[in-house]
C-alpha cells in the first residue's frame, strides 16, 4: 500500500502544478506506473478538459499546402497529447500498413518524418485516428477496430463493431473501403458506420478508448453511401455532401447537409457550405484541441487561410455559434 500512496501523492502533485494541456500526459504516465507496480483496477478515462465551442455554422475556405503522391489518405494530431506531432497515412487498397509520424508542422511540410510504425494488420479506409497515444483503425476485410499503442509499438486491443457493414458494403461516396470511420471530439472516441438493420443508413457508436466497449449507439436517417464524409463535434454528427470530379453535374453542391445530436437523439437538415477545391474528399477529421478540421482532398493536403491573425497547418478554420 505504501507504493500506492506514494504514487497517489506524486500524481496529485503533478496534476496540481502542470498546465491543463499536459494533464493527459501526466495522467497516462502515472496510470502506467500503477499498472507496472502490479495494481489491477477498472479503467476510467481522464476527465474532459475541452469546452464545447457550440454548434458549427461555417467552415473557412482553405488554401493548398502540398500535394501527396496518393489520391486518398488521412492525417491528424492526437488531441490528448500536448505536442505538435502529426500522424499521416496515405491509403492504397490492400497495401496500407504503415503510419508515419512527424514531430512538427515544419517537418511535415518538408517531408522529414520522425519515425514510422509498421502495423500488425492492413487498414481499410481512411478512418483512422490517434487518441491518447494509441492508433485506432479498421482492420482490413473485417468489422473490427484495432488499437495499436504507439509507445510500445504493439497491438493492445481489438473489438468487433457488431452488425457493421464493412469492406465496401457501405462506404462513403468515394469508396475506398471507407465503411467504418473513427472520429474524436470533446466527448471522446466515436465510430461512424452503417448496418443492414438500419437499411444502410449511418449509425453512430461511442467507443471507450480504454476498454473498447461500446457505451452508446444511435441510428440516423442518412444513407451512408450518399455521404462524402462525416465527423463529430461535441457529440453531434456532421455529414458532408460534396461534388466529385467525375460527377455528371454539380447539383448536390458542397456542404454539410445533415446533423444528428446524440444528446437529444434528434436530427435535422442543414445547409453549411463546405470548401471543396479539388473535388475528391477522402477524409475529414475534427480535433477538439484546436477546433480545426483535417481534410484529404484529391492528392492535396490544404492549408488554412489566416483568420483572426493566426495561420495554422490544419485544413479548415471552423466558425461556431455558441449555444
Amino acid at each position: 500500500m505504501a507504493g500506492l500512496q506514494l504514487q497517489g501523492i506524486a500524481l496529485t502533485s503533478s496534476v496540481l502544478c502542470c498546465r491543463t494541456a499536459d494533464y493527459f500526459e501526466v495522467w497516462s504516465n502515472h496510470l502506467q506506473s500503477l499498472i507496472n507496480f502490479g495494481f489491477c483496477f477498472k479503467f476510467f478515462p481522464p476527465p474532459t478538459v475541452f469546452l464545447c465551442p457550440g454548434l458549427l455554422k461555417g467552415v473557412y475556405q482553405s488554401e493548398h499546402l502540398f500535394e501527396s503522391d496518393h489520391q486518398s489518405g488521412a492525417w491528424c494530431k492526437d488531441p490528448l497529447q500536448a505536442s505538435d506531432k502529426i500522424y499521416y497515412m496515405p491509403w492504397t487498397p490492400y497495401r496500407t500498413d504503415t503510419l508515419t509520424e512527424y514531430s512538427s508542422k515544419d517537418d511535415f511540410i518538408a517531408g522529414r518524418p520522425t519515425t514510422t510504425y509498421k502495423l500488425p494488420h492492413r487498414v481499410d479506409g481512411t478512418g483512422f485516428v490517434v487518441y491518447d497515444g494509441a492508433l485506432f483503425f479498421n482492420k482490413e476485410r473485417t468489422r473490427n477496430i484495432v488499437k495499436f499503442d504507439l509507445r510500445t509499438r504493439i497491438k493492445s486491443g481489438e473489438a468487433i463493431i457488431a452488425n457493421a457493414n464493412y469492406h465496401d458494403t457501405s462506404p462513403y461516396r468515394w469508396g475506398g473501403k471507407s465503411d467504418i470511420d473513427l472520429a474524436v471530439d470533446e466527448n471522446g472516441l466515436w465510430v461512424i458506420y452503417a448496418t443492414e438493420q438500419n437499411n444502410g443508413k449511418i449509425v453512430i457508436s461511442q467507443l471507450n478508448p480504454y476498454t473498447l466497449r461500446i457505451e452508446g449507439t444511435w441510428d440516423t436517417a442518412y444513407d451512408k453511401r450518399s455521404a462524402s464524409n462525416a465527423f463529430m463535434i461535441c457529440g453531434i454528427l456532421y455529414v458532408v455532401k460534396s461534388v466529385y470530379e467525375d460527377d455528371d453535374n454539380e447539383a448536390t453542391g458542397n456542404k454539410i447537409d445533415y446533423i444528428y445530436n446524440t444528446d437529444q437523439s434528434k436530427d435535422s437538415m442543414v445547409d453549411v457550405p463546405f470548401p471543396n477545391s479539388y473535388q475528391y474528399i477522402a477524409a475529414v477529421d475534427y480535433n477538439p484541441r484546436d477546433n480545426l478540421l483535417y481534410v484529404w482532398n484529391n492528392y492535396h493536403v490544404p492549408y488554412c487561410n489566416t483568420y483572426d491573425g493566426c495561420s495554422d497547418i490544419n485544413t479548415c478554420r471552423i466558425f461556431f455559434l455558441i449555444s
